[in-house]
C-alpha cells in the first residue's frame, strides 16, 4: 500500500463539551539530544525554549501551545530535579555536574528522546508533518535503526463520550483487533520483548467481548483493574479511568506517573521517523480502524460474533477470519 499524508477524520468528531476532539502524540527516537530537538521545534513553529533541567525542556509556541522534550529516563529526570533543589559545595557540585553530563551523553544513545506534542484538533493533525521532516533530515533514528531501539509512537485521542457504553465499544473494538494490530503495525521484535506494550490477557478479552448494553462504569473500571493492574498495556486505560474515578485508581495503583486525562493512551506503533515518507498519519489511520468500529455498533456486533464463534473452536481455531476484513477497512479509510 502506498503511503499517504491523509489523516482520516473519524465519525465522532466532538468531545464531551461539544468541541472538536483533540489528539496528542508522543514520539520516541534517538540521534538528537534534548537541545537539538528543542531548536528544531522552535525553528519549525517559531517557539521559545525554556530549559527545565539537563533532561527536560519546554518549547512554547503561539500557534500550537507547549511541546515537552525530555530524555525518557525517570531516574535521570529525578536526579536533575534534586540537583536543582540542593545547593552544595563547589567541589561536590562539580562532581555531580560531571555525573549528570555523563548520564545525559549515555542516555542519548540508549534511552530515547521523547517529544510530547500539544493536543491538536482532528482537522489539524497534519501541522506536525513539517516537524517530522526536520527531525528526519537532522538525523533522528527510529525503531528499526538498531536491534536495541524499542522506540514507539503514543497516540492519545480525546474521548467523544464518557458513558460506559461508549467506552465499552472502544474496548471491544480494540480487543477484536488486538492481534491484527501487532501484524499491521509490524511491531518491532525488541518492542514486543519489552513489557511496555503488553497485550490484554485472554481472560480479559473474553470478559470485554461478553459485555452487553447493561454495562456500567463501575464494572468497566473494576474488570480492567482486575486484569490489567499495570501501565504496561498497548492500550493503557489507566489515564482515562483515573480522570473518571481518580480516588479508585489511586487506591488501586501505586503509580505517580499516571496522569488523569480524558483520552485513550494507545502506545503500540513503532516510531519509523528514519524512513522517508513516514508520518504520524500512519499510526493515526490504523488507530482509526478502532474509531470506525466503535462508531458503527452493528458492524462491531458482527465482529464480536465472529470472534466468539472462532474462539469456541478450541481445537482448530485457525487464522482469525476477520483480520482480512480489518485490513480492507484500513485500506478503505486510507483512500477515503
Amino acid at each position: 500500500m502506498s503511503k499517504s499524508r491523509h489523516y482520516f477524520v473519524p465519525r465522532m468528531t466532538r468531545n464531551i463539551e461539544g468541541n472538536e476532539r483533540n489528539v496528542g502524540f508522543e514520539l520516541e527516537f534517538s540521534g538528537l539530544d534534548v537541545n537539538e530537538t528543542c531548536r528544531l521545534i522552535a525553528k519549525v513553529f517559531a517557539g521559545t525554549i525554556s530549559v527545565e533541567s539537563e533532561f527536560e525542556a519546554l518549547v512554547k509556541t503561539s500557534e500550537m501551545d507547549v511541546f515537552t522534550v525530555e530524555l525518557d529516563w525517570q531516574f535521570g529526570k529525578n536526579l536533575a530535579k534534586k540537583h536543582g533543589e540542593h545547593s552544595e559545595s563547589k567541589e561536590s557540585q562539580g562532581l555531580q555536574d560531571s555525573f549528570i553530563q555523563g548520564l545525559t551523553s549515555l542516555a542519548g544513545k540508549i534511552v530515547p528522546v521523547e517529544i510530547v506534542c500539544p493536543p491538536l484538533p482532528l482537522s489539524k493533525l497534519e501541522l506536525l508533518d513539517p516537524l517530522i521532516d526536520q527531525l528526519r533530515r537532522a538525523g533522528a533514528k527510529g525503531t528499526g535503526d538498531s536491534p536495541v531501539f524499542a522506540f514507539g509512537v503514543h497516540v492519545n485521542p480525546e474521548i467523544p463520550d464518557a458513558s460506559a457504553n461508549s467506552l465499552c465499544r472502544y474496548l471491544q473494538a480494540y480487543c477484536i483487533a488486538q492481534d491484527w494490530l501487532i501484524k499491521i503495525h509490524d511491531i518491532d521484535l525488541t518492542r514486543r520483548l519489552t513489557p511496555y506494550v503488553d497485550l490484554y490477557p485472554d481472560k480479559y478479552l473474553h470478559t470485554v467481548l461478553n459485555y452487553d448494553d447493561s454495562i456500567d462504569l463501575d464494572t468497566l473500571i473494576g474488570d480492567y483493574l482486575s486484569h490489567n493492574r499495570t501501565r504496561n498495556r498497548a492500550l493503557d486505560m489507566l489515564p482515562l479511568f483515573r480522570y473518571l474515578d481518580e480516588k479508585r485508581i489511586d487506591q488501586s495503583m501505586d503509580d505517580e506517573l499516571t496522569n488523569a486525562r480524558p483520552t485513550f493512551h494507545y502506545r503500540l506503533p513503532n516510531c519509523e521517523i528514519n524512513k522517508e515518507g513516514w508520518y504520524l498519519n500512519e499510526s493515526w489511520n490504523i488507530w482509526c480502524v478502532i474509531e470506525y468500529l466503535a462508531g458503527h455498533e452493528t458492524l462491531l456486533g458482527k465482529f464480536i460474533e465472529a470472534w466468539q464463534k472462532h474462539h469456541a473452536d478450541r481445537l482448530f481455531p485457525g487464522q482469525p477470519p476477520w483480520h482480512d476484513d480489518l485490513t480492507q477497512l484500513r485500506i478503505d479509510l486510507e483512500s477515503a
